[in-house]
């Protein structure tokens, strides 16, 4: 109903924005002939607002971050091309009259803040906490319900996800349902991009959307400092520290520690070109360029999380014929333990008539996952006492054990038409962590219609 409340209202101030400045030049115009004359009277045609990128209507195995993501944006992507339509008429779209610029930061704090606010944390809780329930499975643990607040600036937002779980649940499972939220949201962040990167320009209502998910990380672990022990329980980066380090306590994982490497996350260019195409659109109600390296490329760094501790990821994102291509390369070390890996994403590498086609590989060396219940039931464990390595849940054999692992899948696009197309991706993971993917080793398959608008 909120969501539906603050799309009525989106459309009726811009239906009525059309008439304000026509008022504004002609008041005389107020209850004459004239005036039902004059409204009939077609602007001058706009530049188009919304440079077109390829939006989904996903599916995959548990509904991961990836398919609920793009589901995501496609669902807000809708309600911008419905206000793309009636606004374009306006002057309001390109006016920088002041009329025109108070409407448009109208529009943008008290229409799409909430909105995007809501997303995120719908991806958060559903696409993350509830994925990685989903995922681990009802032998183990099941979701009971999920609650949200009223987004700002209507309310303080916040959301929640409640589960049940026996005593076969492990701390390494714990730990990855406690950062399943932030962890999806970076997935969020990171669809964001490719959809900026194939238009060729970012889009100003997904601004805040873009920085709420790049950042839900880095706002959680700042909360931590702030907060008593009473209203820690329940924090996700509470809960990922205090399990993390019950699975290993060879070397324990601090706050501190974890604040340190969150401004890794400012590393990351796109968060300035959102702050600034915000702007942009207030100034003059279009779409901001994106400035790139040799016309093409971009890096960045940032922050992640894992059941076996944090990691920094180098990023790279490329522009070739507007077609994204994404590469990384990342690293930790933990309770004496070294993981990296590398990855890389190229969704259009061969085109044949109406066909494309790409993959996606990643390739890690990791900690084995001890998804194997501990010498104590998660229920049993006093997590209130600090866990040493003279009484450990696991023996270190298993907490340093190193596994080499993969996933990959091919990736094939039909084009039916001009703007509408289907995209299948099928692959196979091995166990082990990867983010927004099954614990598991499990087969890789999305499913999704694609429309360019």
């Amino acid at each position: 109903m909120f969501k539906l409340a603050i799309l009525f209202s989106l459309i009726s101030s811009t239906v009525f924005a059309q008439f304000i400045p026509l008022l504004v030049d002609n008041p005389q115009l107020i209850g004459s002939e004239e005036f039902a004359f004059a409204v009939q009277e077609p602007p001058p045609k706009q530049e188009p607002m919304l440079a077109p990128s390829g939006y989904k209507g996903s599916w995959d195995i548990n509904m991961s971050p990836y398919a609920g993501g793009e589901d995501l944006l496609f669902a807000t992507r809708v309600l911008e091309k419905c206000e793309t339509i009636l606004l374009e008429k306006s002057p309001l779209a390109s006016s920088k009259e002041a009329y025109a610029r108070f409407w448009r930061l109208s529009e943008l704090v008290l229409g799409w803040l909430p909105l995007n606010y809501f997303t995120m944390v719908v991806q958060h809780e559903v696409f993350g906490h509830g994925y990685r329930i989903r995922d681990i499975g009802r032998s183990k643990t099941k979701v009971n319900g999920y609650s949200f607040g009223t987004p700002p600036p209507y309310g303080q937002g916040g959301g929640s996800t409640s589960y049940s779980f026996n005593d076969d649940l492990t701390t390494t499972d714990e730990t990855a349902i406690s950062m399943g939220g932030v962890e999806s949201t970076a997935i969020l962040a990171l669809l964001t991009k490719f959809k900026w990167l194939e238009s060729g320009r970012i889009d100003p209502r997904q601004s805040v959307l873009y920085l709420f998910s790049q950042h839900d990380l880095n706002m959680y672990i700042g909360s931590l400092k702030s907060l008593s022990d009473e209203e820690l329980s329940g924090h996700d980066i509470h809960g990922y520290i205090r399990s993390l380090n019950y699975t290993y306590p060879d070397n324990l994982l601090s706050k501190g520690r974890l604040r340190t490497l969150s401004w890794i996350n400012l590393a990351d260019v796109f968060t300035y070109y959102a702050i600034y195409s915000w702007f942009h659109y207030l100034s003059c109600g279009k779409e901001a360029g994106i400035p790139m390296i040799a016309s093409c490329y971009l890096p960045g760094l940032r922050l992640g999380l894992t059941p076996f501790g944090p990691e920094v990821f180098f990023e790279n994102f490329f522009s070739l014929k507007k077609q994204p291509l994404y590469a990384y390369v990342k690293g930790g070390h933990h309770a004496k333990n070294d993981y990296y890996g590398a990855g890389v994403y190229a969704p259009a590498l061969y085109k044949h008539n109406v066909w494309s086609f790409g993959l996606r590989l990643d390739l890690w060396r990791q900690p084995k996952l001890l998804l194997h219940p501990g010498t104590i039931p998660l229920a049993d464990i006093n997590f209130n006492q600090q866990p040493t390595v003279q009484n450990p849940l696991y023996p270190s054999s298993e907490r340093h054990a190193i596994r080499y692992g993969a996933a990959g899948s091919i990736i094939a696009f039909y084009r039916g038409s001009e703007r509408c197309g289907f995209e299948t991706e099928a692959g196979y993971k091995a166990q082990g962590f990867l983010p927004g993917y099954s614990l598991r080793a499990s087969p890789v398959v999305r499913l999704a219609l694609v429309i360019q608008f």
